[in-house]
């Protein structure tokens, strides 16, 4: 079978920073994927902010932070972390674990550094995105991900050292087809475990009123 001209960029390609802001800068999608249930709506946000400056001096940084401006003491924080399936890692004989999937541990200890440093509530967001043009072959279908892939995307997907304050998240965006990421495709959101609440110190919601006060 010939290998399909794309012309399009991979979905794949776009940097994890990237991605999230294209996430957030869509209002439908911000709604949809990051304000779920006891989330403020309409809230405002901020992304990669370090946490030097938190009180207790942590390590690390914050991928998104989520606030209603008139009550910083809910603030939500986020540890994002993106698993890319390329089209090298959707072909016959690929079992290597896909990029970023060994890096989930290390997204998990960062989530629960932020539990550790007492925002309102904790996300665990990981975001899979997949680019499947190849495989599918200029054929119209949304096909994505294989069984077994998915299968083998679960063996990673362990959370037991997850802070159970944090909640967590699956979303997955599959670009099945030549066209420009995030246009024409599939996309889903699992929550896999709601964050629990907890009570912000006074010194850490005006560290929050201090970084949305701009």
């Amino acid at each position: 079978m010939d290998t399909p001209v794309l012309v399009h960029a991979s979905i794949a390609d776009i940097r994890e920073d990237d991605l999230v802001e294209l996430l957030l800068a869509e209002p439908i999608r911000r709604r949809d994927m990051f304000e779920v249930f006891g989330v403020p709506s309409d809230a405002s946000w901020k992304t990669r902010l370090l946490l030097d400056s938190v009180p207790g001096k942590f390590r690390g940084d914050i991928d998104i932070l989520l606030c209603d401006r008139n009550r910083p003491h809910e603030a939500v924080a986020y540890e994002v972390k993106r698993v890319k399936f390329g089209m090298s890692a959707l072909r016959v004989g690929n079992n290597a674990p896909p990029n970023k999937l060994r890096e989930l541990d290390k997204a998990v200890k960062q989530a629960n550094r932020l539990a550790e440093a007492g925002f309102w509530k904790v996300f665990l967001y990981i975001i899979v995105v997949v680019d499947s043009r190849e495989q599918n072959a200029g054929e119209v279908t949304y096909e994505g991900l294989s069984t077994r892939v998915k299968s083998r995307l679960e063996t990673y997907l362990r959370m037991d050292k997850l802070d159970p304050r944090a909640g967590w998240c699956l979303l997955d965006f599959t670009q099945p087809m030549d066209f420009l990421p995030l246009m024409v495709g599939s996309h889903g959101i699992q929550i896999r475990r709601m964050a629990t609440a907890q009570e912000q110190s006074d010194a850490l919601t005006t560290w929050v009123s201090g970084v949305f006060a701009g």
